[in-house]
């Protein structure tokens, strides 16, 4: 990478010191100590291995002595807490930080006590400073600033009639307590517009102390989330809150930090890219891409960035400045060590330590498991694994309550083969294809419907729906748990009926291939988001109309739905009838437009319903057993994406 002189006045002064030596003439140069930051990112309130669905996460090691194509489990935080540690240990001035999305869109046990769990967890873990990232906002500002407490110190969980009762679903620690995250969060482009003051910092200043000859090190930092972040969550959430340009932020920040003379510029940010690598630990960057680059290209007096959201591992080297991202799910720690010569010039290397869990041997037990040769298990710490078990524990009695049977798995879509290796491979990091209709969104939009006595139909976003619904027994026909199903649907997201003219849900449905969702998701075959419509809603679309709208790829434009086809019930909806209103029923989250679907925002008369959990615990216990849907509500014209 390109070497720059990051030194402030105060800095090159402090560089070049001299100090005597044993009384005599004999001097030595005064020399800035060299710092490790140790890095993650979209935790998610992965907890334990078996929150990746059952299974640890598998990852592609790439080290000296390991065969290419070898596979080994990883995450777990109680693993990640001893890879971080060791990481710490080798340095002695080192910080732990983070790229946002620590909590939100969360497995069961950390999601129903609100990711206190989590919180808990990184705090014991030394977290220091992180960005906020999109799923920070899943539960709106208020909650976040519960979350980030004030002065290491919190409140519970305001009770709502459902959620909210001490010591079971808030405030688990000791005394019935919640102590808020101890790190601090970094909100440099979201702006309260009333104040017109960022939410939280936009900078953090770590000072290391000096020893002996060497001087400590002035570290700052920049955090912030992607400017499209509204679009990605609950915007009565984000309501009164503007999310700036990135790099303009950047830069400003960045520009203030070295008048303040700090010797390195880290950024933290909630936005990221991808490569074409296959292995985890690929140093090589190969064809490096996605909508981090342009911020990138516009940035000054940035020394490293440490990037998150989309769940991928890499180190690269992109215009002077080094960039990584440890992967997702506690399945990589990123060691990032700055280095200073006499000049005070800055030399960044980082490298990416997977968190390979030993998963494997308990699950070969009473035979003992042989690791692949140079693959070896991390010990996990103990007083975060004990933790973690106890929150655990305290949700899952709840959590194995039997809600229904299904006599067979209900699936998404598994990414279809070449998703990991396109440009850009934005199947959902390589565990969804979002871009087709799934049994598993259609049950969802089903048992939305079903809350409403009166509803017509109801919709589904594809990001919403994260995970198989599986046996507890892994037999079928089987039961189903309160907290499987959970897990299918994990945004704890409030239902609402608006009313809709026929043209407006068309309008709403061209959206599914119009920017930006057009080019945000990809996959061989299909682009776009795709919305999950309950039983007895079918339309037709034509691929050979271009995606995103005639001729371009902008928004407003489509015209891929064929009106004609829209069948409610069997029978035509009138596309021109601007009196006649249908009663659709939708999350909260897309009632504000979320996920770039802003058509739903024309809804008119909403009427509160109850939780999508709540109403999908319901529909298993009246549909009992269950038997999957085959996805036929939508059909496709042409093998155009």
């Amino acid at each position: 990478m390109r070497i720059q002189s990051i030194l402030g006045r105060a800095g090159l002064l402090a560089a070049f010191a001299l100090s005597a030596c044993g009384g005599g003439n004999t001097t030595v140069p005064t020399v800035i100590a060299p710092v490790r930051l140790v890095a993650f990112n979209d935790v998610h309130g992965y907890m334990t291995p078996a929150d990746s669905g059952g299974t640890s996460l598998q990852s592609v090691v790439a080290a000296p002595g390991v065969a290419a194509g070898t596979t080994a489990n990883t995450g777990g935080l109680a693993y990640m807490a001893t890879v971080i540690n060791t990481l710490r240990s080798a340095t002695p001035n080192s910080i732990v930080v983070a790229a946002g999305d620590n909590i939100g869109a969360s497995p069961y046990s950390s999601n129903i006590a609100h990711d206190e769990p989590t919180v808990d967890l990184l705090n014991q873990m030394g977290l220091e400073v992180s960005s906020v990232g999109n799923h920070e906002f899943d539960k709106g500002l208020t909650e976040l600033q519960r979350i980030q407490g004030s002065n290491g110190t919190s409140t519970c969980y305001p009770s709502d009639g459902q959620f909210g009762v001490v010591g079971v679903d808030t405030c688990l620690q000791a005394g019935n307590t919640f102590s808020g995250a101890k790190w601090t969060y970094l909100a440099g482009n979201v702006v309260n517009t009333a104040s017109g003051k960022t939410i939280f910092p936009a900078t953090y200043i770590k000072q290391f102390p000096s020893s002996g000859s060497y001087v400590g090190p002035k570290v700052g930092f920049i955090g912030l989330t992607f400017k499209n972040t509204p679009l990605e969550v609950n915007q009565n959430g984000v309501a009164g809150l503007t999310f700036g340009d990135e790099a303009t932020v950047i830069n400003a920040a960045a520009a203030s930090l070295r008048a303040q003379g700090v010797n390195a510029v880290v950024v933290l940010i909630h936005q990221g890219g991808f490569t074409t690598s296959t292995v985890y630990g690929d140093t090589t960057c190969p064809g490096f891409n996605g909508d981090l680059l342009p911020i990138l290209n516009n940035l000054t007096g940035v020394d490293v960035v440490v990037s998150g959201h989309t769940h991928t591992d890499y180190i690269c080297k992109y215009n002077g400045m080094l960039v990584t991202q440890s992967g997702f799910y506690g399945q990589g720690v990123t060691a990032i060590d700055l280095n200073f010569d006499l000049n005070g010039k800055l030399t960044a290397t980082a490298s990416n330590t997977p968190v390979i869990n030993d998963t494997n041997q308990a699950a070969s037990n009473p035979a003992p498991y042989v690791y692949p040769k140079g693959v070896t298990a991390v010990t996990p710490s103990a007083t975060i694994a004990a933790a973690a078990t106890t929150y655990t524990n305290l949700s899952a009695a709840a959590g194995a309550t039997v809600v229904g049977n299904i006599t067979q798995t209900v699936t998404i879509n598994a990414p279809p083969a070449g998703c990991a290796t396109a440009v850009p491979p934005t199947c959902d990091s390589a565990k969804r294809n979002k871009t087709v209709e799934s049994a598993m969104g259609d049950l969802s939009a089903d048992a939305y419907k079903s809350a409403f006595s009166d509803a017509d139909l109801a919709f589904v976003q594809a990001g919403g729906v994260r995970t198989n619904l599986i046996t507890t027994t892994g037999t079928y026909p089987g039961p189903i748990s309160y907290a499987g199903l959970f897990a299918t649907n994990p945004f704890h997201d409030t239902l609402v009926e608006v009313q809709m003219t026929a043209a407006q849900i068309k309008r709403v449905l061209e959206q599914q291939w119009e920017a930006p969702n057009n080019t945000a998701f990809y996959a061989p075959g299909g682009v776009g988001e795709i919305l999950f419509p309950s039983a007895g809603f079918t339309y037709t679309w034509d691929s050979s109309q271009p995606a995103g709208a005639i001729g371009n790829a902008t928004s407003g434009a489509g015209n891929r739905v064929i009106a004609s086809s829209m069948m409610l019930n069997g029978q035509p909806m009138d596309i021109t009838n601007t009196t006649k209103l249908y009663k659709v029923v939708i999350q909260t989250f897309l009632q504000s437009g979320g996920d770039s679907f802003s058509g739903f925002t024309k809804g008119i008369n909403p009427v509160q319903g109850g939780f999508d959990i709540a109403a999908l615990t319901a529909y298993m216990k009246a549909n009992n057993p269950y038997t999957p849907v085959t996805p036929n509500r939508i059909t496709k014209l042409g093998n155009n994406p």
